[in-house]
């Protein structure tokens, strides 16, 4: 096979901005599959370059001519910088790859932009289509597997392209591993509940671990796991053999159903100082947390004592909750929530609102059937700023104004004080604080206030909400136009019209 040169661009963020948070934490966001990518092709002989996108860098950094092959990983929200990456790449004749959550969700439109969509993803597919490959006449293919791949790449093997994001940019040293795919439990927002769940070779992860005390003094690992723990015993004790107490920090998102004190005693004495567990909902999805008080202010008292013992051993908690659910009905969501921030001053809460990722899940075709899904476009769909379903009992306004009510609760100046006090930690509560003032709080109040002005006064954004017309708001184009900068001369559509249909025959009216 001839020895190909491919580029390989993880899209972390979709447009450029010199922000503090995004310098320091973003490169710890990095994906691991553009890794395992990158391993697998030069594995077969060729000559790889690996580079990600967090924002902090300008967009001309990812421009280049010499190469054979571009491959590209994206979230729906960076969608549309690879739709016109991909167009930039093809004026100079080289072949396109998308991978990633996009490329699992939206595939039918993204092969209108790629020559390859790749879903699932295994050594056997890549090396396919490394032999036979060609830039598109018409339109592009999507390949996937039947699973996840039974065993990934190392550390060891993924390290040269960590080590070059630590060199690069990375102030504060993020390693990423994963101790297994898909997950257990069935929440119908979620894209990994598609997947089977499926554990990681334990004897890999525990030379992984053994191969960062080696190469780093005082490593921080994020596990990349949907749901860490689940085979909570042979995890725990995989880390327990290789791993002196105090040597790594550890960062993982848990379900409550794991989180008893047992477990969370051992979580601490291992090393883990944040933990971030999905509450989801105060009137559903219990399976997930196992309460015994399935809605309402009862289970927001017994959520609340959980989520304070786990602070008790855990320097850093954050829950993370959602909203415009269709068991979601007046102001008792948010108000309970409030209760549940003053049960628990110590942590810090995520909020999101409720989207869905066309064949991410399967239960999405209930709205399709419903008629309710509204195409914002990809750009803006970020599920911490945009619901891209018709709330079931509020109306658009409604919905906003209670969420932005919480949020400026959430993070008032009393509460965020309240909040940096309580963690004992000088990271957690240096961290927590400028995630408060910057996307996670405040920042996302200045955005959600703008959009909200624009639901009153903007009579397009008005009809485009209720289903009254399909064609994308002058301002969502002209946010999206700003953002890609140079750029936008090459996204090839500029309506940034999709058809948000794709699982049943229901089209819009």
């Amino acid at each position: 096979m001839k020895k190909l040169r491919i580029n390989i661009i993880d899209l972390i963020h979709n447009n450029p901005a010199p922000s503090l948070y995004r310098r320091v934490m973003f490169p710890s966001y990095i994906s691991i599959m553009p890794q395992i990518i990158g391993v697998w092709c030069k594995e077969e002989g060729h000559i790889v370059n690996y580079s990600i996108f967090t924002g902090s860098q300008s967009l001309k950094d990812l421009l280049f001519d010499k190469t054979d092959l571009v491959f590209i990983s994206s979230f729906t929200y960076t969608a549309q910088l690879a739709y016109a990456l991909s167009n930039y790449f093809h004026s100079k004749g080289i072949t396109t790859v998308l991978g990633g959550p996009h490329a699992r969700c939206y595939p039918d439109d993204a092969c209108q932009y790629f020559d390859f969509v790749l879903g699932l993803t295994n050594k056997e597919l890549l090396i396919n289509l490394l032999q036979d490959f060609e830039l598109k006449k018409k339109r592009g293919i999507f390949l996937t597997s039947s699973s996840q791949p039974l065993s990934i790449p190392s550390v060891r093997h993924r390290w040269e392209f960590i080590e070059k994001v630590h060199k690069r940019f990375s102030l504060v040293k993020v390693v990423q591993m994963i101790g297994s795919f898909g997950c257990p439990y069935q929440c119908d927002f979620c894209i990994d509940s598609e997947i089977p769940y499926q554990s990681l070779d334990m004897d890999m992860i525990r030379e992984d671990l053994r191969f960062l005390l080696r190469k780093m003094k005082h490593p921080t690992v994020t596990w990349y796991d949907p749901n860490f723990g689940i085979k909570f015993n042979p995890v725990m004790e995989t880390i327990e053999s290789v791993v002196p107490p105090g040597s790594i920090d550890f960062i993982a998102e848990c379900s409550l159903s794991v989180l008893n004190e047992s477990n969370v005693k051992r979580l601490n004495k291992a090393g883990f100082k944040m933990i971030m567990p999905g509450i989801e909902s105060w009137f559903d999805y219990g399976e997930k947390s196992k309460i015994r008080s399935n809605s309402g202010l009862d289970k927001v008292k017994e959520v609340a004592e959980q989520v304070n013992m786990i602070q008790r051993y855990i320097p850093q908690v954050q829950t993370n909750l959602m909203f415009g659910l269709d068991s979601d009905t007046g102001n008792d969501p948010f108000a309970l929530t409030k209760r549940f921030i003053d049960l628990t001053p110590a942590v810090y809460p995520s909020y999101a609102l409720l989207s869905i990722y066309g064949r991410a899940v399967k239960n999405n075709i209930k709205y399709e059937q419903e008629n309710r899904i509204i195409p914002f476009p990809f750009h803006l769909m970020m599920s911490v700023h945009i619901m891209n379903i018709i709330p079931k009992h509020y109306t658009w306004e409604e919905l906003y104004v209670h969420f932005i009510d919480l949020l400026e609760y959430s993070f008032s100046p009393k509460v965020m004080y309240r909040r940096f006090c309580a963690n004992h930690m000088n990271a957690p509560k240096w961290i927590t604080l400028l995630l408060s003032l910057t996307i996670g709080g405040q920042g996302k109040i200045r955005y959600l206030s703008s959009l909200i002005k624009n639901l009153y006064k903007d009579p397009d954004f008005q009809s485009f909400v209720r289903k009254e017309r399909i064609h994308v708001p002058r301002f969502m184009i002209e946010i999206v136009k700003r953002d890609l900068g140079p750029l936008w001369q090459w996204l090839p559509d500029k309506s940034l019209s999709y058809d948000p249909y794709i699982l049943s025959s229901t089209k819009n009216v």
